[in-house]
């Protein structure tokens, strides 16, 4: 078994389960944060605490030492959601010395208003907010703009540049369906569809719709890194390594920060007497996501194993992609 010291573990390796020691709020998140001065400082993981008698977030360092968490905050609000908490947030970090590298902290990230003055909020309450960074390479692929939504609190992306100016709200884009519409069809239709005399044509669903529909496959199983959500899986393409193992590539999708993640797994089970698995997690921006989502599209029962070894040029480009990108998480484990 494996894990690099820089990553984040959702999985306890030590313990072999999720939990790891110490106690938290039911609401929480987690941060990394950047030094405002000091080279040699190193970036630390934090987690945000909320609480609601009375309303107020606690910030707490991870000791890069020991890996526990401190024991006093490094910062306190009271009432937190009052006024402009991105404003707030950064305010009381760079007075503590730090930077959150997270969405609302950086130049590409935009908050929106949702059809009003307030801004608006996501499933986990914070202010949301539109990545402007990038353009879609192909134009035969659509950018679904409801798709570039990130929470204020997301995972930083290696696209992150820190804001200098923060940018005036914009209004919410809402363009996408919950699932693609069934078509409406008569009685007559419903009874000669029984006798099986004619099917009518359902219409096929739209890029957008396509992508949202995915989403369903898989959600609610695995954790995500930023907050208590639960990412959903949006595709996956299987490729065969150099030894014929299956390799996974696929894209995921946290239903309430909406941050995204590209995962590697490849499964040396049925090769290695120590049934060896190997996973990778990296951070992606909207953009990234939505053009893997469109490769993977493209490959017709990409999903299943049986194809994975005509993928080659799949997965050399896929590997090229990933080839200096910082891990958000990377562990080996051994089934015996």
């Amino acid at each position: 078994m494996s894990q690099d010291d820089s990553s984040y573990q959702i999985f306890n390796l030590a313990t072999m389960s999720g939990v790891y020691p110490g106690s938290r709020t039911a609401v929480m998140q987690r941060i990394r944060l950047l030094p405002l001065s000091g080279k040699d400082r190193p970036a630390q993981w934090a987690r945000l605490l909320w609480y609601n008698e009375p309303p107020a977030c606690v910030l707490y360092l991870q000791s890069s030492a020991t890996e526990q968490w401190e024991t006093h905050p490094l910062l306190r609000l009271d009432n937190p959601l009052t006024g402009d908490f991105a404003q707030t947030f950064h305010d009381a970090l760079a007075a503590a010395g730090w930077r959150a590298f997270t969405c609302g902290e950086c130049a590409h990230w935009q908050p929106l208003t949702d059809g009003g003055a307030e801004y608006a909020v996501g499933p986990d309450a914070l202010p949301l907010g539109r990545c402007g960074w990038g353009v879609v390479s192909s134009d035969s692929v659509e950018m679904p703009e409801a798709l570039r939504e990130q929470s204020v609190l997301a995972l930083g992306c290696p696209a992150w540049t820190a804001v200098t100016t923060r940018q005036a709200p914009s209004p919410r884009v809402k363009d996408l369906k919950a699932r693609p519409p069934k078509p409406s069809i008569s009685l007559w239709q419903r009874i000669v569809i029984r006798l099986g005399i004619e099917r009518p044509e359902t219409p096929k669903p739209s890029w957008g719709e396509r992508i949202v529909e995915r989403s369903g496959v898989g959600a609610g199983t695995e954790p995500c890194f930023a907050c208590q959500g639960r990412i959903a899986n949006l595709g996956a393409l299987i490729v065969a390594t150099d030894e014929d193992d299956k390799r996974t590539f696929s894209v995921w999708r946290c239903r309430r920060c909406h941050t995204f993640y590209l995962n590697d797994w490849i499964d040396r089970w049925e090769r290695l007497d120590s049934l060896e698995t190997e996973e990778t997690y990296y951070r992606l921006t909207p953009v990234e996501a939505v053009e893997l989502l469109a490769l993977f599209d493209n490959v017709i029962g990409g999903e299943h194993p049986a194809g994975r070894r005509d993928r080659t040029e799949q997965r050399r480009w896929l590997e090229k992609f990933i080839e200096s990108r910082p891990r958000i998480s990377h562990q080996i484990r051994q089934g015996r």
